[in-house]
């Protein structure tokens, strides 16, 4: 069976190394051109794994590089060249450590929505039922409120990721300016947001930027046929989902399936998780306390715009 893993912020390089040695004893990795003759020339792919980073936040470039190196291991990483070049922080990196309680007043009084309906809810899942100039506006008032500063710069900078692309080790896709849930955007914040991240990546590394992840990447929750659509009129080859299935060739290159992975996973629940593959899936989605499921509910019982 052929996979996609994805990673986000990983700090254990230990936990990495023995991840890293158990995916090459037991799948053939390949990089991201091999996925795309996969897909467009129709070369044979059998029981191999490619390895996939979301972000770019600093722990790749401390943790995650120098292990993908030691072992010679290809990955592709996604980021967005405006928190990269602004120094500035994802919106999720910025609400850690807020105090719940105050951050869902903020949302009620926002939102008009009673704060005891939203106490069952975490504060993460709720504001991925906004658009993104919502969420900022939310945490600009929080950071008033409570004389809360910025965080510092959680982040890869401009050198580490062109010492990255220079490696030849890494692929380096698009993953929006904001990291919005774009299916709560209009059409043109959608467009702006996709098109302006492979844009600005492609002139930071004067190079063609040919995949796309989405943004938090739930199909029909996170994004539609719209962003597809977008992605396909922008010539970008394949784009990546969190959907957690193995890849074939019957796959949506619009929609490539990755299983989500991190270092708070044990050994043994890793192994299994990669011996169900497209099992897997069922099982996140049946899971009563998991995002997919809260975030339905919440849509719901909030009479939120799916």
């Amino acid at each position: 069976m052929n996979k996609i893993i994805n990673f986000h912020r990983v700090t254990n390089m230990v936990w990495l190394d023995n991840i890293i040695c158990y995916l090459k004893s037991k799948y053939k990795i390949v990089n991201a051109t091999d996925l795309y003759a996969f897909y467009k020339n129709g070369i044979s792919l059998n029981n191999t794994c490619h390895i996939t980073i979301d972000d770019g936040d600093k722990s790749f470039y401390d943790c995650i590089f120098p292990i993908l190196k030691k072992h010679n291991v290809p990955a592709s990483i996604f980021v967005s060249p405006k928190i990269i070049t602004e120094k500035s922080n994802y919106w999720f990196q910025e609400i850690i450590g807020y105090n719940q309680l105050e951050l869902k007043q903020i949302m009620s009084d926002m939102s008009k929505i009673p704060i005891n309906n939203l106490m069952k809810f975490s504060s993460v899942s709720i504001l991925k039922t906004y658009n993104i100039n919502q969420i900022h506006e939310i945490i600009k008032i929080y950071q008033k409120k409570t004389n809360t500063q910025k965080k510092v710069f959680q982040n890869m900078t401009v050198n580490n990721l062109k010492e990255v692309n220079q490696s030849k080790l890494i692929t380096i896709g698009a993953h929006t300016l904001n990291h919005p849930i774009l299916q709560n955007e209009d059409d043109n914040i959608s467009r702006y947001e996709i098109k302006e991240s492979i844009f600005e990546l492609s002139t930071l590394l004067n190079q063609q930027i040919k995949y796309f992840a989405y943004p938090n990447g739930i199909p029909n929750m996170d994004f539609t046929l719209r962003e597809k659509t977008y992605l396909r009129e922008l010539d970008i080859h394949l784009s990546f989902t969190t959907e957690p299935k193995n890849f074939s060739i019957k796959s949506d290159t619009m929609c490539i399936p990755r299983m989500g992975v991190t270092d708070s996973e044990s050994m043994p629940f890793f192994k299994t998780k990669m011996f169900l593959g497209s099992l897997w899936s069922p099982i996140i989605y049946l899971k009563p306390t998991g995002e997919i499921n809260e975030r339905k509910e919440l849509i719901k019982s909030l009479n939120y715009k799916a």
